[in-house]
């Protein structure tokens, strides 16, 4: 739906909610979104063996907006197939709760992941396949409810996917998972994704902050079988990375409906200050002051709109040191690669040059001769007596 002005006045106006949630819905896409987008979806057509693809980064980066993004383009893509073929939904999406008792809740989790499959009901001929289901009847009654039991649950889940087909399914603060007593729980966690993958034979994505990591080197299997993807924020060294930044920001400024178009990029270094350079904090933040100028019937948006929404500068510390600490997280070392190659037994060895097809490569003149048994070897004689 496009974004009518008040200059166009052959069209129908727009009250102020609806030019507020045309915003609200908007997507800027911009470098940063883009190279994550397509690095996802490259790792979805060719997994290469992974069943797991993590997707992390800084709070307010954009992430939920890239999960729907995807979900929303897979969705029309397989549009064809999923008119002919009601069961069939190549992907799906749930958010991982936050658990109030301080571990994490997969009773929670997967009836969310049951909402968002059970559209469809599932053939009790599929469910009597199940070795592990001796009551079809009981297990179908107890789908999703608050008495059902975990692991009747994640069959349920189990049998969904497989009823679905599913390529791929994706899971929002996903760094949820983390939350456990111990490393060896938190392996736990990730072997059962891990499992049910491999079970559904459907790819899961999962979204979420830095405390991912956690998760990516619990096991060697683990590493195996998972895709790392970074979705980055702008960074303020880097002269190319801001220009996109008040690109950004100038996109932003042309989707608002008022009569003048808000000059944002000129305030660039505030809105960046603010928002550790992620798009997703910006837009919250844009999205409040644009509300404020709409209440005014504000011909433009000025820093009287945005200032008092602006995030606090303790709010900013915190944010930007949670970033920081992640990406140098994921900052190569060169002490890593030592050790490697101390583990692998290369740490002495000497690069070596494998030989070509001509054997004699290397060799001397002399050590190239070849000569039969017992045939003198050519020399010089001694003349005379000494």
């Amino acid at each position: 739906m496009p974004i009518y002005r008040r200059t166009d006045r052959h069209r129908p106006p727009l009250s102020k909610q609806q030019k507020l949630d045309l915003f609200r819905d908007c997507t800027v896409v911009h470098p940063h979104l883009k190279k994550a987008y397509e690095e996802f979806r490259d790792a979805i057509s060719n997994p290469g063996g992974a069943s797991i693809i993590f997707l992390f980064g800084p709070t307010g980066v954009g992430k939920t907006t890239l999960l729907q993004q995807i979900s929303k383009v897979m969705l029309e893509e397989h549009c064809p197939r999923m008119d002919k073929d009601s069961d069939y939904l190549p992907v799906a999406t749930a958010e991982a709760r936050a658990p109030e008792s301080g571990s994490f809740d997969w009773k929670s989790y997967y009836q969310s992941v049951l909402t968002s499959l059970t559209d469809l009901p599932v053939p009790s001929k599929l469910i009597s396949k199940r070795s592990q289901l001796k009551k079809s009847r009981r297990y179908q009654k107890s789908i999703g409810s608050n008495r059902s039991h975990l692991s009747t649950l994640r069959e349920q889940v189990i049998v969904n996917i497989q009823h679905r087909r599913m390529i791929v399914f994706l899971t929002d603060e996903a760094q949820r998972f983390s939350k456990m007593a111990s490393s060896s729980r938190q392996q736990a966690q990730m072997d059962a994704m891990q499992s049910m993958a491999s079970m559904t034979n459907t790819l899961h994505g999962l979204f979420g902050t830095y405390e991912l990591l956690e998760f990516r080197n619990l096991s060697g299997q683990l590493s195996r079988r998972s895709i790392d993807i970074h979705f980055s924020r702008y960074q303020a060294d880097c002269d190319s990375d801001l220009v996109e930044f008040q690109r950004v920001l100038k996109s932003f400024g042309e989707k608002m409906a008022l009569d003048r178009l808000p000059e944002l990029e000129t305030h660039w270094e505030y809105f960046y200050e603010r928002s550790i350079g992620c798009v997703g904090i910006l837009k919250d933040w844009l999205t409040q002051a644009y509300r404020k100028a709409l209440d005014e019937n504000a011909s433009t948006l000025t820093e009287q709109h945005w200032q008092p929404y602006a995030p606090s500068v303790s709010k900013c510390i915190q944010m930007a040191a949670e970033a920081i600490e992640g990406e140098q997280a994921l900052q190569f070392e060169s002490g890593e690669l030592t050790l490697l190659r101390q583990k692998l037994g290369l740490s002495g060895v000497s690069s070596l040059v494998l030989p070509t097809n001509n054997s004699s490569v290397g060799l001397t003149n002399a050590q190239k001769r070849k000569y039969k048994p017992g045939v003198r070897q050519p020399h010089r004689d001694v003349i005379g007596e000494t």
